[in-house]
């Protein structure tokens, strides 16, 4: 039967407006196919986020040394935009300093070194944020030590039971009259945790069979133990010094004071224009305004001769601590210093050379910055590229102990990995950075060195980016490398359903890095002010950790 004209007309209509639709539906498929391809976006509790591109930032222009206030786009808080953030600041922090004993200005980059200098680093000059304040300058016990001003030579004091004052292995020089020495390593564990370790070198100079099997002993030979440092910007330091946080009982009303502000008046982790005077609230970065609070902590270990020659460690003077002699070590003894060089020594007698000493080797670097988009702070966490063999499979050199293993009767030697991969957009960033890095220095020890995250906003979920950012290194045993809510005692339990971090009238199951530091809110996530003062130095040497210790 023949179709009215009308009939027709309807069809042909219909026909192409399913055409019509079927090709808008394709047209957005593939929109969203080629944006996928060309961006990555990743979702958040609290917004939507517009990640740039990956290839669209220059990671080495001129003011290269200027450390970021923040983001530069508040309402951008995804994984490619942090991670941008995080390697500018990592470039900037690793800046050449300007420290001289002339003016002793610390804490700022040398402008008129260039882009070619920060590449090709140097194993004796001081860079930026080796020039932060020590923990122990910041707090330290006898507040008579404290020294108001941030632009002074490095000075450490503490304040041990049963001596006086430090003394070298190989010098009577008392420790406070070093003051030439920026990586002063006093901490050899994670919060009294956890003991990390990589394999002994058996060519180290005075290396015996014997003390392989010394794990905790320090000796050459023994496995490397990772020993660590924890410093704060200027920023920071001013906010102490103003506020008198350096005396204890202030310190600790303020600290109370902050506790009940945040967890019953809704103060906690939110941007604060005019922050309550009683309250800790350090200094935010501000685009238009200053810097920023920021804490760095430092993860260094021995290197072999190979390693050293291989160019692919920073390498810097360093103070490390010993109890007893390497002759009659004694944990529980004497402390003494030693100072170590960024380079090998040798004795050389005629026409042949003893090797020394082997420098230590910059293997993890913690930065968190507090900036106005980010109140609770920006947590960045760095590696050296060798730490692992493989991203999930345990590393058979690097290896930790339990606070509650005995390895003289009951080793419980346990094997390092990741469990967490670093995300596909800091990936994207950090082979970005490679790139650059190798086109104007292939020989540079930058490109030896990778971010694995970032942490911005806050979240609850499990599931959201970095959640569990930890660094291999630093955070040394599996329990804090997935970790959450709140640790009930040192030995390695912990609530991971406890709130640890409160952002107004939100109350947050953090992990990761930032969650640690949650436990830490009352002091505004500084746990170098929460723990404060410094009193005594971690050994070498000391026993590994036991359970009710």
């Amino acid at each position: 039967m023949k179709k009215s004209p009308f009939i027709q007309k309807f069809i042909r209509r219909k026909t192409l407006f399913y055409y019509a639709a079927a090709s808008l539906i394709l047209l957005t498929i593939y929109s969203c196919l080629k944006a996928k391809a060309e961006t990555k976006t990743i979702s958040s509790t609290s917004q939507l986020t517009l990640d740039v591109t990956y290839s669209s930032v220059n990671f080495f222009p001129e003011n290269a040394y200027k450390v970021p206030h923040d983001v530069p786009n508040p309402k951008d808080s995804g994984q490619v935009a942090l991670s941008q953030f995080a390697w500018k600041e990592f470039i900037a922090l690793n800046w050449p300093s300007s420290y001289n004993t002339t003016t002793f200005e610390r804490g700022k980059p040398d402008k008129s070194k260039s882009v070619s200098d920060f590449l090709n680093a140097s194993n004796t000059g001081q860079l930026v944020w080796q020039t932060y304040k020590h923990r122990v300058e910041l707090y330290p016990k006898n507040t008579s030590n404290y020294n108001k001003n941030f632009d002074t030579a490095p000075q450490y004091f503490y304040d041990l039971e049963n001596q006086e004052s430090i003394t070298g292995l190989n010098s009577s020089t008392p420790l406070d009259q070093i003051t030439t020495i920026f990586n002063n390593l006093d901490e050899t564990s994670e919060i009294n945790l956890c003991t990390l370790f990589v394999d002994g070198d058996p060519d180290a100079p005075g290396a015996t069979d014997v003390n392989k099997s010394k794990t905790s002993s320090g000796l050459p030979g023994a496995p490397r133990r990772m020993i660590y440092e924890a410093k704060a910007n200027r920023d920071m330091f001013d906010y102490v010094s103003d506020n008198y946080l350096y005396d204890a009982s202030i310190r600790a009303q303020k600290i109370k004071y902050t506790d009940n502000a945040i967890k019953n008046e809704n103060k906690g982790a939110i941007y604060q224009a005019n922050p309550d005077s009683n309250m800790i609230v350090f200094p935010f970065g501000d685009n238009n305004g200053v810097e920023g609070s920021i804490e760095v902590k430092a993860t260094w270990r021995q290197l072999t001769l190979k390693e050293y020659n291989s160019g692919r460690y920073l390498t810097a003077p360093i103070i490390y601590y010993r109890g007893g002699t390497l002759a009659k070590p004694n944990p529980d003894g004497t402390a003494y210093y030693d100072i170590v060089p960024a380079i090998p020594t040798y004795k050389t007698e005629g026409s042949s050379s003893t090797l020394l000493s082997l420098p230590y080797g910059l293997v993890g670097l913690h930065i968190i910055h507090k900036t106005k988009t980010f109140p609770s702070y920006v947590f960045a966490t760095f590696e050296q590229v060798d730490n692992l063999n493989t991203t999930i499979e345990p590393n058979n050199t690097l290896f930790y102990y339990n606070r509650n293993s005995n390895p003289s009767v009951n080793p419980d030697k346990q094997y390092a990995y990741r469990a967490n991969p670093i995300l596909e957009g800091t990936e994207k960033v950090n082979a970005n950075v490679y790139k650059q890095i190798k086109a104007l220095d292939s020989n540079s020890v930058w490109q030896y060195y990778k971010l694995i995250g970032v942490q911005g906003h806050p979240q609850n979920n499990a599931n959201t980016t970095d959640y569990f950012l930890s660094n291999i290194v630093t955070e040394t045993n599996q329990t804090l490398r997935d970790f959450s809510g709140t640790l009930d005692n040192l030995r390695g339990t912990f609530n991971p359903q406890a709130i640890n971090l409160y952002q107004g009238k939100k109350k947050i199951v953090q992990g990761g890095c930032k969650g640690c530091h949650g436990n830490a809110q009352d002091a505004d996530f500084s746990f170098i002010t929460k723990n404060a003062p410094i009193v005594d130095v971690d050994f070498i040497n000391q026993p590994l950790l036991k359970e009710g210790q």
